[in-house]
């Protein structure tokens, strides 16, 4: 092998080696849980119908742009609470893997994605595109104040649904599935963040980061995010019946009801409750409207 091949292939193994770094630092794996239920909103504004195909691609990137922008923030905001908790020390910008110089780079690499997916969907898109980034800024600045810091990346996600609903309809005029769709996005997702945060109770604890299982406890903060979950299914219930459920969308629902119960059995780990179970709950959620038959 020639001297020429030799530094190719280095160059190669240094590209692909940074590039699985900012894989693991977007947590891109995690991105793949939330397309589903973005494109349910696309789905219930079309009524059942395909949306159309370039549609589709540009909701997806503008899911991807402001996810990678939002986690990017919150990677770079929590970089020192991070460096405390023996969980979360071994990240790419605590343990000194990734240059902040880089984490912003890719945060507001992030960003233009999303707008330009925005501009090219244009008209109320492009009017409503700042709004989610307002939720997105901010949930990452919440628990350092407030033991409701859950419901803040409730919201963020539960707007996905929405703005996927606008670019597929054409029109910001929500209807009842779409609203309990989003609904059931905001109380699954903030009842599994609560139960996600009983792993670093005791470094939030040490370290004053606010959470519902630092105030209440285990026992309260699971009954909350039980209550929670328990009103994510009585939504999506609705939304099962608002778009004519029937055959595989009720098999879908109940999948969905299983995998939230599960969150709750001792014998899975805490670790596996909310990647991949809650995951399940969530995508086969997404599935009650997108096989549904609009009356």
């Amino acid at each position: 092998m020639s001297r020429t091949d030799e530094e190719a292939l280095k160059a190669e193994a240094a590209f692909l080696n940074h590039f699985q770094k900012i894989l693991r630092f977007t947590k891109i794996e995690h991105t793949a849980f939330s397309i589903p239920l973005i494109f349910a909103g696309a789905w219930i504004g079309t009524r059942g119908l395909t949306p159309p195909p370039g549609v589709l691609l540009l909701v997806l990137v503008a899911a991807v742009g402001a996810r990678i922008f939002g986690m990017s923030f919150n990677r770079i905001l929590d970089r020192r609470l991070d460096a405390l908790n023996p969980r979360t020390a071994g990240r790419e910008l605590p343990a000194g893997r990734l240059t902040l110089r880089t984490a912003l780079a890719i945060a507001f690499g992030g960003l233009l994605v999303y707008l330009a997916a925005c501009v090219a969907l244009g008209g109320l898109c492009l009017v409503l595109a700042p709004l989610p980034l307002v939720p997105l800024l901010g949930y990452s600045l919440l628990k350092r104040f407030t033991a409701l810091c859950h419901f803040g990346i409730g919201l963020c996600l539960a707007l996905a649904p929405l703005g996927a609903f606008v670019a597929a309809a054409g029109t910001p005029n929500f209807t009842s599935p779409v609203v309990f769709f989003s609904l059931f996005v905001f109380c699954w997702l903030s009842g599994s963040d609560i139960v996600y945060a009983l792993m670093d109770l005791e470094s939030d604890r040490q370290t004053g980061v606010h959470s519902l299982p630092v105030w209440l406890g285990v026992d309260g903060a699971l009954r909350i995010a039980s209550l929670l979950h328990g009103v994510a299914f009585g939504c999506l219930t609705a939304v099962f019946f608002l778009t004519g459920g029937r055959g595989s969308a009720a098999l879908a629902l109940v999948l969905s009801g299983l995998a939230m119960v599960a969150m709750y059995l001792p014998s899975i780990p805490l670790g596996l409750r909310f990647f991949p179970v809650s995951t399940i709950a969530g995508i086969a959620a997404a599935m009650v409207p997108i096989l549904g038959h609009f009356p």
